[in-house]
């Protein structure tokens, strides 16, 4: 009962994050705190599924680290690595892995998705750049940032489906 009320909460965060995240393209640190603040809350009343243990900080940590790197790159928004690092606060232990593996996918299938469009949209200019070996133009044609709010949001919604069925 305890684990459908979290996941559903968090269902609800998600989905207003990944609203807002694709109108604005921005994640308020807002989210941050509120999963910091949630996280605390869980950790001391349910513990069965929030134990007290360096665990809980490996992936929140990862994202971090990770995140900061793509940052640097500009591959993945800061706003996105935090509110990532912050949202693994409040998902069970339990799902930490298969949570990450979902995110995993469903960023590759969105990915995917996304580069095929830009390739049907823009064929015509990218066979043209290709053909002048002009690689900055399709480097700059096939590159896109995309809202990840929802990309996260798809990923629960998949663990759901994992988790009853």
């Amino acid at each position: 009962m305890i684990l459908t009320f979290i996941f559903a909460l968090i269902l609800v965060e998600l989905m207003v994050v990944a609203w807002v995240d694709y109108k604005t393209e921005k994640i308020s640190n807002k989210w941050v705190a509120v999963n910091a603040a949630a996280s605390v809350i869980l950790h001391l009343t349910v513990r069965n599924l929030y134990p007290l243990s360096w665990e809980v900080l490996l992936f929140p940590v990862g994202f971090i680290v990770v995140g900061f790197l793509l940052y640097l790159m500009n591959i993945m928004g800061a706003g996105d690595s935090k509110f990532l690092a912050s949202l693994f606060l409040i998902v069970p232990l339990e799902y930490h892995l298969l949570f990450f593996s979902k995110i995993v996918i469903s960023t590759i299938v969105v990915g995917a998705v996304l580069l095929l469009i830009r390739f049907v949209k823009h064929g015509s200019q990218l066979k043209a750049y290709f053909m002048s070996q002009y690689w900055e133009g399709i480097k700059t044609t096939l590159k896109s940032r995309f809202s990840y709010a929802p990309v996260i949001f798809l990923a629960w919604i998949i663990l759901g489906i994992n988790i009853w069925n």
